[in-house]
């Protein structure tokens, strides 16, 4: 069964309502019409039979039992009375003086509903049979001057006339009906393209829907969002933005941002009808970069503001990530930091006079320096690689973890390889190796690059000697990490960039044994 929309609902709901409403209300009306209507028809007729009865000429011509005054006077009664169809005039046994038919005169009453007038010489109501068909008459006593019943006068209104009247009404009662109904349905229709134009076309379970996307979306962006509306009065904001701002939910919906976050260009760019992306602000000792958007609907009409922020160093921290900047940058940190403790070892020699000693130290340094960096330019003859190596020499001094390069190791990048992705890739993987072997306790900690260009195609391989890795399932996934202090995008931006260049990882691991990471680029082209 085809469910129905919003508007149809809507539609059908007010019609309903119009015409059971119209229905009652009519209907009524109409019944209270019908009852006033035969009220008025019983007070018609008894005022008829009274002052018919009360007419000298209809009491002498009784008493008299003369008919043809009577009747002249019954007919002219009759005609002046427009809404009375019969009227009778008889003596106390019944028979007929006066007629609104001429010929029934003279011809006994043919009902038996005259007894209480010509007995009791009561006047009443009641409803029967007559010889013009049924009819609703009344009756009451002719009596003379001393009080003597002399006979009755009875006159009625047929019930088909009755009928009629009552059809009458019922036809106005529909007509009435069915120009409600005609109303409700303009009005239902207009009603519900109305509702549907303020709710944008959708559908009731359409907007749950949607709030409790919006609900799902807020709860995981780590942006801080706050919605406002015409009058800059909050509507929504999420956890994140709280946290950035410091306050609570409670106190700030149905708050102004002017009062919440004085330094938000929101309410400025609501006013200018004109996006502000990139705002920088100080919140809490944070940096965060904003950016706010007004809402405009179909007539181009303000009618609320969205502002969205994220901490700046939380950006940098990514983009160096991303950029393999933070990998050098620590590379170069390290060797820094190692020559800052040799340079303290010299310093010591010379304050002590030990100068032969100090030399010797040098030349040690030195031959271990050149050592060093020979044996990574003489195997990798790329500029940004080298460098990176350099370092992780550097570092790998610092923590007492030996980082070496494979004997067969050669790389030139004769394919234009993206320099980038390869700082990302190798120096994660050496990275992960380093941090993995660095609270290790072991004598012999090793970190192994092999990296080859050759073959047509380009070979990384990096192996540790440390703990290896318990569970191998999740170490890809953006967010995972087993480290303190560790975003846990590492080891996903080495598979997103070997994806990105058709390569393929492997991961090889034993428990306290060590582990090998396996990368192959084939039929690597120019990027």
């Amino acid at each position: 069964m085809r469910k129905l929309k919003l508007a149809q609902k809507i539609s059908l709901l007010v019609v309903v309502i119009v015409m059971i409403s119209v229905g009652i209300s009519i209907y009524v009306a109409g019944q209270y019409n019908i009852k006033s209507l035969m009220e008025k028809v019983k007070e018609n007729t008894l005022n008829t039979v009274q002052i018919v009865a009360m007419s000298p000429i209809i009491i002498d011509g009784i008493a008299n039992k003369e008919s043809q005054e009577i009747q002249k006077f019954v007919e002219t009664t009759q005609q002046q009375l427009k809404s009375i169809d019969i009227i009778v005039v008889a003596d106390v046994n019944g028979k007929r003086y006066g007629h609104t038919k001429s010929n029934r005169v003279g011809k006994m009453f043919s009902a038996y509903d005259n007894d209480r007038a010509v007995l009791y010489g009561e006047t009443y109501v009641s409803e029967g049979p007559g010889t013009l068909g049924p009819s609703l008459r009344a009756f009451t006593p002719i009596t003379n001057h001393d009080g003597k019943i002399l006979g009755f006068v009875m006159a009625g209104t047929l019930l088909d006339s009755i009928a009629k009247t009552k059809q009458d009404i019922a036809l106005i009662m529909v007509l009435f009906i069915l120009m409600g109904c005609f109303i409700g349905v303009l009005g239902a229709v207009y009603v519900s393209r109305y509702i549907k134009k303020s709710l944008l076309g959708y559908e009731p379970e359409n907007i749950a829907r949607l709030y409790l996307e919006n609900k799902g979306i807020l709860a995981t962006v780590h942006e801080g969002v706050i919605a406002v509306n015409q009058d800059y009065v909050i509507t929504l904001i999420n956890e994140q933005a709280m946290r950035y701002l410091g306050i609570c939910k409670d106190f700030v919906v149905g708050k102004n941002i002017k009062e919440v976050f004085p330094q938000s260009k929101l309410p400025l760019a609501m006013e200018q009808q004109t996006a502000m992306l990139d705002v920088p602000y100080a919140l809490q000792d944070v940096i965060v970069v904003s950016n706010n958007v007004p809402i405009l609907s179909e007539q181009n009409i303000v009618v609320g503001g969205v502002s969205s922020f994220r901490d700046q160093t939380e950006v940098n921290k990514l983009a160096e990530e991303i950029t393999g900047v933070k990998k050098i940058v620590d590379s170069l940190r390290a060797t820094t930091h190692e020559f800052k403790n040799k340079l303290h070892v010299i310093l010591g020699f010379i304050e002590t006079n030990n100068t032969n000693k100090a030399k010797e130290y040098i030349g040690t340094i030195n031959n271990q320096i050149q050592s060093n960096i020979s044996n990574v330019l003489n195997m990798i003859f790329e500029p940004t690689i080298s460098a990176l190596c350099i370092g992780k020499c550097q570092r790998g001094n610092e923590i007492k973890v030996d980082f070496h390069l494979h004997e067969d190791c050669y790389f030139e990048n004769s394919f234009n390889f993206d320099v980038n992705a390869l700082v990302v890739i190798i120096g994660n993987l050496i990275e992960n190796a380093m941090d993995n072997l660095e609270y290790l306790d072991k004598q012999d900690k090793q970190v192994e690059l092999y990296l080859n260009d050759q073959d047509n195609q380009l070979e990384i391989v990096v192996k540790d000697n440390g703990r290896g890795i318990e569970d191998t399932r999740k170490i890809f996934e953006k967010g995972y990490t087993t480290k303190q202090k560790s975003r846990g995008y590492g080891l996903y931006l080495v598979k997103q960039n070997v994806e990105k260049y058709n390569g393929s990882i492997k991961v090889d691991t034993k428990l306290n044994e060590g582990s090998e990471f396996h990368i192959i680029f084939k039929q690597v082209k120019h990027k």
